[in-house]
């Protein structure tokens, strides 16, 4: 599902990471700011994001959503904890220090624990076997974004992970630009704003 697609289904999430990783910590909005905006509020917040980002289809959401609901709030807690820990990988990667032995402690397990919740089942060839999850459990939403996050860190990809050269936002994204100098987010929020100040202050 494209960006555009997505945005136009009036989702809240920011799309800019270019990997679900990378979107699932700008998941927390204006995050240098005094009241940062929480979009992972809810258990339904985490699936719908799962969902929109590609990481489960629609059919688990709607399986999801016919189990008892009572551990929805403890699993969005530590998808939220999830995020921080990488998060503060990426901010340490981008300050130029080693990350935390503690933040990549917490990823490794729960990687761990999401590989431990799918098994391999046969496919066609030339397949031959594909992960599926070994049981519907709340979990699942959680599992998936563990998976992105190994992804992410593992791949050749990590070398253009940025930071938006904005002061004021702390939105990550992969580099995917000619040349890679891509400085912003997006052109039409940081962009734009970090241009007209530049202006301001050469015309004082």
């Amino acid at each position: 599902m494209g960006q555009q697609r997505m945005r136009d289904r009036g989702d809240r999430f920011e799309w800019s990471g270019g990997h679900p990783a990378l979107d699932l910590v700008n998941t927390l909005d204006e995050r240098p700011s005094p009241a940062p905006i929480e979009n992972l509020a809810t258990y339904r917040d985490l699936t719908r994001f799962a969902e929109l980002a590609g990481l489960i289809d629609r059919g688990i959401v709607r399986r999801l959503a016919k189990l008892d609901g009572r551990s929805g709030p403890r699993i969005v807690k530590r998808a939220r904890r999830l995020r921080e820990h990488l998060h503060d990988v990426l901010a340490a990667a981008n300050s130029k220090r080693p990350a935390r032995q503690s933040d990549l402690g917490a990823l490794s397990a729960a990687i761990q624990a999401a590989h431990a919740a799918q098994m391999l089942v046969a496919s066609l060839a030339p397949e031959l076997a594909s992960r599926r999850w070994s049981s519907m459990v709340p979990e699942i939403p959680l599992h998936a974004c563990s998976l992105a996050i190994e992804r992410l860190l593992v791949s050749e990809e990590r070398k253009r992970i940025r930071k938006c050269g904005a002061p004021d936002c702390d939105v990550y994204y992969l580099d995917t630009s000619k040349g890679h100098r891509r400085q912003w987010c997006s052109m039409k929020g940081c962009g734009n704003r970090e241009k007209q100040r530049r202006r301001r202050s050469v015309g004082r």
